[in-house]
């Protein structure tokens, strides 16, 4: 938006303002990067009430602003925003699927239904959009699009300036955490949601703690999962050596704390926290799917281990944490890694000559 707004678009913003299970809302806030900003109850699993409503609500905005372009985001919102804007005929319609709704872990009957809404609903749309090739991958298997030219790949985007490395650690964070100076620190950021392998993080601390006594371990986030998680660490007996902090918004700060990021992750589109992790400096650990495999180059930046196995995080992890000139290459490595591939500045760029394109087909503008 920020982008967009400085190239001379006119950009408005329309989502849920409710405040969710793992993070503040957006209530009361009047713009978003200096755009309007439209509250518009979007429910986040399946209301049909609700959701017509919603429907009805952007259809009304979207007449009454009547844009060149609408963008949706997220499964959810994406239905629902683009029936919206065709209702409302807007010339360009754009999805961004930052991963598909019919993953392996849910019940074959819904997996199913989640197809056919997704082919559905692309059919309303000019284009859609994806953050990494093995989503693309997902889509195209699953037949959610007929031209495979109508799905393409456009990676996340990182702030190199927000994320970079930084010559100074931040002590009283350390401190705040717990960590004195002889203490290496494990961290992940994430929602504490099923999918994040949380559990498994905890496991591995757990065997991690039983080799080595100066580590500790920081858990960045807030989501349904927060007691639970907080038992198993108690059930575990590593509670001392953990620290939940809930929702922050001094991620890259935090980083900078770490000696190591490790997500063991069941699911991404992407995984933009790991290019995040990567563009503050550090080695990283994360499990072996296609997006993440798409972002850390195994024993390049940091090492892939295969989803759910503690023991295999475990391991990798012991050997990063014994040998410091290791995982400052790997952290050098990943910054190089994230500006040559996954800067915002290029995903903005690419996004914006999609639009551009788009705009010239439909004889938008000259």
């Amino acid at each position: 938006m920020r982008y967009l707004a400085g190239r001379g678009y006119d950009v408005a913003v329309a989502c849920s303002g409710a405040e969710a299970a793992d993070g503040p809302g957006v209530s009361g806030a009047q713009e978003i990067a200096g755009c309007p900003f439209y509250p518009v109850q979007i429910p986040r699993t399946i209301h049909p009430l609700q959701d017509l409503l919603a429907v009805w609500q952007l259809y009304r905005l979207i007449r009454r602003l009547k844009p060149d372009i609408v963008h949706t985001q997220t499964s959810k919102a994406g239905v629902v925003g683009r029936l919206a804007a065709w209702l409302a005929g807007t010339p360009i319609i754009i999805h961004t699927a930052h991963a598909f709704p019919f993953h392996p872990y849910l019940p074959a009957p819904l997996r199913w239904a989640y197809v056919l809404i997704e082919r559905w609903a692309a059919g309303l749309a000019d284009l859609l959009m994806v953050d990494s090739e093995s989503i693309r991958a997902d889509g195209l298997r699953a037949r959610v699009v007929r031209d495979p030219a109508m799905l393409v790949t456009v990676p996340m985007g990182v702030d190199l300036k927000k994320f970079s490395p930084s010559s100074q650690g931040p002590d009283n964070l350390r401190e705040s955490i717990g960590a004195a100076r002889q203490h290496l620190v494990v961290g992940t950021v994430a929602r504490l949601v099923p999918d994040k392998g949380l559990g498994c993080f905890l496991r591995m601390a757990s065997l991690i703690r039983a080799v080595r006594a100066d580590v500790r371990f920081l858990i960045v986030g807030e989501g349904p999962l927060r007691s639970e998680l907080d038992q198993l660490a108690k059930s575990l007996g590593i509670q001392s050596a953990v620290v939940f902090t809930g929702h922050r918004t001094d991620v890259p700060a935090l980083m900078q704390v770490m000696d190591l990021f490790i997500l063991p992750t069941l699911r991404e589109g992407f995984g933009v926290v790991f290019a995040e992790a990567m563009a503050v400096g550090k080695a990283t650990v994360g499990s072996r799917i296609g997006p993440v495999a798409e972002v850390i180059e195994d024993g390049i930046t940091g090492y892939l281990a295969p989803p759910e196995d503690a023991e295999a995080f475990a391991r990798l992890a012991l050997d990063l944490l014994s040998d410091e000139k290791k995982r400052r290459a790997f952290g050098e490595a990943g910054r190089r890694r994230v500006e040559q591939y996954f800067s915002e500045t290029r995903m903005c760029e690419t996004i914006e000559g999609h639009y551009r394109s788009l705009l010239a087909k439909k004889g938008v503008v000259p």
